[in-house]
């Protein structure tokens, strides 16, 4: 069998976005396509705002980046942890982080019972 191999060449700003929409057609639980988004600006805040993307300055930062309300952003960050995305005590949990910052790699192999 022949795999059937694709590369993506995305900018910087798209490349949470789409690790996580081809994570979403693995994931029990699926994601909306504002929900990937909401999480992708939080995944990728940097520096101090890395150790606690969820405090008042990240979150400002996600909400003025993606144009939404406090109300709206809340309402996301409160269905991404009944979802299981993000942890009660506000971490996004580690399989959803990509290995690397430059690049990774799928595999999935799909079996007809």
């Amino acid at each position: 069998m022949k795999p059937i191999l694709k590369l993506l060449k995305v900018s910087d700003n798209d490349y949470l976005k789409t690790h996580l929409t081809i994570l979403n057609s693995i994931l029990p639980t699926k994601l909306t396509d504002k929900e990937i988004e909401v999480l992708s600006e939080f995944m990728a805040l940097e520096g101090t705002l890395a150790k606690d993307r969820f405090c008042t300055s990240g979150k400002k930062i996600v909400r003025l980046t993606l144009k939404l309300s406090s109300q709206g952003l809340y309402g996301h960050i409160k269905t991404l942890k009944e979802k299981g995305f993000i942890t009660e005590d506000d971490k996004i949990i580690s399989i959803l982080f990509p290995s690397s910052q430059e690049e990774q790699t799928y595999q999935f192999k799909l079996i007809k019972e």
